[in-house]
C-alpha cells in the first residue's frame, strides 16, 4: 500500500500511466491500474476492472494516509496521537487517445484537487 501511495503522487503517476510499449507486459504495458498496480491486456479489461469489488476495496483502503515513522513513535508513547487523515480517492481517468507529450498529462489530471477531510 505504501508503494501504491508513492505511485499516486503527481510526479510519479504520469510515468506509470504513459509507459513505453513493453512486449513483456500484458497489453504491452499500456493499460495500467494505478491504484491496484496491475496491468491489463486491453482497455475493455481495464474498464471492467474499475467496476470490480477488488478495485473498489482498494480505493477504500487508500483513503487513509499511510503510516509514517512519526506515527509509530507516537504509538509507542513518544508523543500525542493524531488521527490519520482521510483522502477522497477516485478511479483514475482513462486516456482517450489525446495524449500529447508536449502538454504532458494535461488531459489526464482531475479538474478538482484531492481534498483531505
Amino acid at each position: 500500500m505504501d508503494e501504491i501511495d508513492e505511485d499516486m503522487k503527481d510526479e510519479n503517476a504520469p510515468k506509470l500511466l504513459h509507459q513505453e510499449v513493453d512486449d513483456d507486459l500484458p497489453g504491452q504495458g499500456q493499460n495500467y491500474c494505478l491504484h491496484c498496480a496491475r496491468y491489463f491486456i486491453s482497455m475493455a479489461a481495464l474498464k471492467g476492472h474499475f467496476r470490480t469489488k477488488g478495485h473498489k476495496r482498494r480505493l477504500k483502503n487508500l483513503e487513509l494516509e499511510p503510516h509514517t515513522q512519526a506515527d509509530a513513535e507516537r504509538a509507542a508513547g513518544r508523543g500525542s496521537f493524531i488521527q490519520p487523515k482521510r483522502r477522497k480517492i477516485e478511479t483514475q481517468p482513462i486516456d482517450d487517445g489525446t495524449f500529447d507529450p508536449k502538454t504532458e498529462d494535461v488531459d489526464m489530471k482531475n479538474p478538482e484537487p484531492v481534498t483531505l477531510t
